[in-house]
């Protein structure tokens, strides 16, 4: 059959020739690996905790959120949620904010064009224009360190700013209403927290309470944030967020917080009204 094509396509004046590209005139082909160049592995991605990045998802996977503010981003973290944020929901703009940022931090939130961050204490009311309204606001283990403004008052400040918020942090439940921690005494106090008396920032906490701390201005050691200040019931958050006019969408329990039988670490999402 081969042999008999072949002899009409000869009678038809056609030259029957083997095809063979010439290489040296082929176009150039660059083979990218997209999975290698884009950045699917986040530095640091290792101290991001589950129920956290948990509750970013279901925020993200159930209402539409194009922009969000985490406040208090770095201790001990290095920003890692926002930039897991801006990597993996890239059409969001992330406003991180936080008063003591690293070299570190600042270096790698830097390389995303859908992050900005605000060296600022976020607790200072005229921070609120520079973050603007965002859809959603972010506070892991924040709102427990918050003095003046306090937990409570924090989050009247930014109500107005913003469509839902994101809480996670441990939740005090050795007391049917919220405790400022320090009013419970020296021994109270330290078998209610994760730090031993020894810690640095710890050490003599009590006798110089009252004295003022050179690294936040005014503030004495007993408002500053840098440690616990506040057991916050669950039922005194919800009220508080309810007052606001938010509702409660999210509420998962993750069980004793470290081995703090006082504290149980959960995880809320509540949406304005």
């Amino acid at each position: 059959m081969k042999n008999f094509l072949k002899k009409i396509i000869r009678k038809l004046g056609y030259d029957i020739k083997k095809y063979q590209p010439n290489i040296n005139v082929l176009p150039k082909v660059e083979i990218i690996d997209k999975i290698s160049t884009e950045i699917y592995t986040i530095k640091h991605e290792e101290k991001m905790v589950p129920c956290k990045k948990e509750v970013l998802d279901y925020i993200f996977n159930n209402y539409e959120i194009k922009s969000i503010a985490e406040l208090g981003c770095v201790w001990g973290v290095e920003g890692i949620y926002g930039r897991y944020i801006a990597t993996k929901y890239q059409n969001t703009l992330v406003r991180m904010v936080d008063s003591h940022w690293t070299k570190e931090a600042s270096e790698l939130c830097s390389k995303y064009s859908n992050i900005m961050t605000i060296s600022d204490n976020f607790g200072n009311s005229e921070i609120l224009n520079k973050i603007g309204h965002v859809d959603a606001i972010i506070f892991f283990d924040v709102l427990l360190h918050q003095v003046a403004p306090d937990w409570d008052r924090m989050l009247q400040m930014y109500a107005p700013y913003t469509d839902f918020f994101v809480i996670v942090q441990p939740q005090y439940i050795g007391s049917p209403v919220t405790v400022r921690l320090l009013d419970l005494g020296y021994d109270g106090y330290f078998a209610n927290v994760p730090h031993d008396k020894s810690h640095p920032t710890y050490k003599n906490l009590f006798e110089k309470m009252f004295e003022v701390n050179p690294g936040h201005g005014n503030r004495i050691w007993r408002d500053i944030h840098n440690v616990w200040q506040w057991g916050i019931t669950d039922k005194d958050l919800v009220y508080k967020m309810n007052c606001l006019g938010f509702k409660l969408v999210y509420q998962k329990n993750g069980g004793i917080w470290g081995n703090l039988n006082n504290w149980e670490n959960n995880s809320f999402v509540f949406r304005k009204i």
